[in-house]
């Protein structure tokens, strides 16, 4: 069975559709007899612009950052908890977070994660953003990275400091080295 002929009412309304940043599955049921696929293709037909181009923008602005904004209104949260209570990408957040920048502020910092950066917790409603923690100074990261080393990987630790108790032997002169005509007549140690 054919397709029926599109009248002018369903070309005017697909027109004021179009122009609509909301997506055309959500009006399919306007259109009668047909499909998602039927309404581009007409559309492309009128020479009505890309959609595909012209609307992404705005229909995030619509959905995603509706629903992120109810929750920043409603509780304080992190980027990656932003993202999954308002069911978007995590760059769409950070989207979201640069357009409305002076709307929202960062409530306060959580403890540094795996790549050592502390974390923003991003509120709704304007003001003095927390104070960053201070960076940790490189003392501090090394007895970090060390008590790691000793929890996780034992034996990496152990390689270290054999490797350091040799150069501090070379260092002070108690680095014991083999005599050269031993080690030509016998073989070196390593051997």
């Amino acid at each position: 069975m054919a397709a029926p002929k599109w009248t002018e009412e369903e070309d005017a309304l697909l027109r004021k559709i179009w122009g609509e940043p909301a997506p055309l599955k959500t009006v399919l049921d306007q259109f009668p007899l047909r499909s998602l696929a039927a309404l581009v293709a007409r559309g492309r037909d009128m020479k009505l612009p890309d959609r595909r181009r012209a609307m992404p923008a705005e229909r995030t602005k619509q959905t995603s950052w509706a629903r992120l904004r109810a929750v920043l209104q409603s509780r304080r949260a992190t980027i990656a908890q932003l993202a999954a209570l308002a069911i978007c990408s995590q760059p769409t957040v950070r989207r979201f977070i640069r357009a409305n920048r002076t709307e929202m502020r960062i409530a306060r910092y959580l403890p540094p994660g795996e790549d050592g950066n502390p974390t923003a917790v991003w509120a709704w409603g304007a003001g003095q953003d927390a104070r960053r923690p201070a960076a940790k100074s490189a003392n501090e990261i090394a007895a970090r990275y060390y008590r790691k080393l000793k929890r996780e990987r034992p034996e990496v630790l152990d390689k270290i400091r054999a490797r350091a108790r040799v150069r501090h032997a070379d260092r002070v002169g108690r680095l014991v080295r083999r005599d050269p005509a031993v080690a030509a007549m016998f073989g070196s140690a390593g051997a």
